[in-house]
């Protein structure tokens, strides 16, 4: 019996977030239905700011590259970091430059600097 596909609201209450993310790109991308993955706001209980912020930036850059519909939910400014968070916390200026330079507009636009293959699946 095939397993139902991982939605956005399904990453936020799962015990691992980053295989969960990761479990919901795949699935994205097999998906027909693409836009039932993501048009629910995902809401958790024990989900941080950061995270909540990402799961926007990866709805979005997803809702462009595939031609869909940015949900409303993603356009929240709620989903918007106050501060600049960098990938791995890192505190050294070069990579922070490298980072914003290399860093998806739909990531940079919520203080989101991760760089250019932040959602990328090998």
């Amino acid at each position: 019996m095939e397993r139902s596909r991982m939605k956005l609201t399904d990453v936020v209450n799962h015990h691992d977030f980053m295989l969960a993310v990761s479990t919901f790109l795949d699935d994205f991308k097999k998906c027909d239905d693409k836009y039932s993955l993501i048009e629910d706001e995902p809401i958790g209980e024990y989900i941080d700011e950061i995270n909540l912020c990402l799961l926007a930036c990866i709805v979005h850059k997803l809702s462009n590259e595939y031609g869909l519909t940015l949900p409303s939910w993603a356009n929240d400014p709620s989903y918007i970091m106050p501060y600049p968070v960098y990938a791995h916390d890192t505190v050294n200026a070069e990579y922070q430059r490298f980072l914003a330079e290399t860093t998806p507009r739909e990531f940079a636009i919520r203080n989101i600097f991760y760089g250019a293959n932040v959602i990328e699946r090998v």
